[in-house]
């Protein structure tokens, strides 16, 4: 399965889904303009993962902004892993935030209580 590689832009996060390598990354900021179209192909990778995933799976949040759009399509992100985890499949959600960033660790939190996927909180410097 080929990885899935978007790089940061200022108006969307730095995407990389590498099944090889164990790598399922979400990092930077998210307000594009065309929310659905940028998660389009995202959605696409998962469903292909999905029919022969890992052993285990962790996803990895590192987000610095996302717009009200962005955290509409986030759950709905969310819940599709948590439709992998209710398939039997191990997967995990890492919720980096910085320690400055309460509201991003608020939003994981809040977050983790809409789903059943487990959480972990990583405070970075």
């Amino acid at each position: 399965m080929d990885p899935l590689k978007l790089n940061a832009t200022e108006t969307t996060i730095g995407v990389l889904l590498d099944k090889a390598n164990g790598i399922f990354e979400f990092s930077g900021k998210s307000r594009p303009e065309n929310v659905i179209g940028f998660f389009d192909p995202i959605f696409t990778w998962i469903e292909n993962y999905e029919l022969h995933p890992n052993q285990e799976t962790i996803f990895s949040f590192k987000l610095d902004y996302y717009n009200s759009s962005s955290a509409k399509v986030l759950l709905r992100l969310l819940v599709r892993l948590e439709d992998m985890l209710e398939k039997g499949h191990d997967v995990k959600i890492h919720w980096y935030y910085r320690t400055s960033d309460e509201d991003m660790r608020e939003s994981g939190e809040d977050y983790s209580t809409l789903v059943s996927v487990p959480f972990e909180f990583i405070e970075m410097n």
